[in-house]
């Protein structure tokens, strides 16, 4: 489900650190990765920035990994999304930086925008796991709240298991107002979480469930923490441009933890 990757570069990047994100985001059973590169219109020389790419291109050849690369003009996160969905692209890679960092800070950034405007699943590498050539993606979260959002995660935490042994799924729920209505919701989200087990156990080594109350973002990233995953996967809603993403679960989670996250529209 992620062969075809769309990887951006700003050109900043040294040789050994595109080889080392392409083959991280390729393990996941990618057959071809796009490496794109987004100029301001009438600044730069295009030719050069192609011929800069195509060198990049070649050495991932030579280690075998396929792939080949774009050069386009106009808003960085208009045209990343854009490219993404003209070669038809399964996920958009956004690696962390140099010192392996992704920005925490999303307001006004190339990544909240892409993540705003992408109808793609977004893979965000941030600092776990670690960005070496030995590390690999060991213990996955999968936070739910079992509505539609969330279920169309299914297939890609089905996917991923065939890469990760450990899965954690999570559910953080509202407390009811009264306690019967409180056990009800209790009873439900044990069924939900016992359903999904069920659905993920042959995928997975290992399986852990996880029920709390409270805030889902704020519980989401504890969670992630305590037990230092690497890799969460979350479902969001497919709002219409321009959407507030400030605030969301989905922006919190992807500003406070760690780990790696996979935005599954």
């Amino acid at each position: 489900m992620l062969k075809k990757i769309v990887q951006p570069l700003d050109m900043s990047e040294s040789l050994a650190e595109v080889k080392m994100r392409a083959s991280f985001i390729d393990r996941f059973g990618g057959e071809e990765i796009v490496l794109v590169h987004v100029m301001n219109p009438g600044l730069g020389d295009k030719s050069l920035m192609q011929s800069r790419l195509t060198h990049l291109v070649d050495a991932l050849g030579s280690v075998g990994i396929q792939a080949r690369c774009l050069v386009t003009e106009g808003h960085v996160a208009s045209e990343i999304t854009r490219t993404a969905m003209e070669v038809a692209a399964d996920v958009i890679y956004l690696p962390a930086s140099r010192k392996n960092i992704l920005v925490s800070s999303f307001l006004g950034s190339t990544t909240e925008d892409v993540i705003r405007l992408s109808d793609l699943p977004v893979f965000m590498h941030k600092l776990r796991p670690e960005l070496v050539r030995t590390e690999k993606v060991r213990h996955l979260v999968f936070a739910t709240d079992f509505r539609q959002a969330a279920s169309r995660a299914w297939l890609y935490v089905r996917m991923l298991g065939r890469y990760v042994s450990k899965l954690t799924i999570l559910h953080v729920g509202e407390r009811a107002a009264d306690p019967d209505t409180e056990q009800l919701r209790r009873e439900h989200a044990d069924r939900m979480l016992s359903e999904l087990n069920a659905k993920f156990k042959v995928d997975f080594q290992d399986i852990a469930l996880m029920s709390r109350i409270g805030s889902p973002a704020r519980h989401i990233i504890d969670v992630v923490e305590q037990i230092q995953a690497d890799l969460v996967v979350l479902g969001r809603l497919n709002e219409p441009f321009p959407s507030k993403l400030l605030g969301s679960t989905c922006s919190r989670v992807t500003s406070g933890v760690s780990s790696s996250v996979l935005l599954i529209p």
